[in-house]
């Protein structure tokens, strides 16, 4: 299964006909967008290299209190606290 589709999927994103990135017109599965209204084909999404894609996939699965080691570290005030705290250090030096 291709891995955008499995994480579109996993999001609940619903599924709409697009005829996106045919070069012929052809119909073909796509998803609803998740930001905007529009539809979007698993080669359109953009997990793999946006963070404003994958942040609320994270979020779901944190949300979730999933027993996944990777995960177990994973807290939005603490990487907050991280970036602020790095971003007075960067001033500073």
């Amino acid at each position: 299964m291709n891995s955008n589709k499995l994480i579109a999927e996993f999001m609940g994103l619903p599924k709409v006909a697009c005829n996106i990135g045919t070069s012929d017109g052809c119909i073909t599965e796509g998803y609803m967008h998740p930001k905007v209204n529009v539809p979007v084909t698993t080669s359109g999404m953009q997990y793999n290299i946006s963070w404003d894609w994958l942040m609320p996939v994270v979020e779901k699965i944190y949300s979730m209190d999933a027993d996944v080691d990777f995960f177990k570290n994973i807290n939005l005030e603490a990487t907050y606290k991280a970036v602020v705290e790095f971003i007075k250090n960067y001033k500073n030096n």
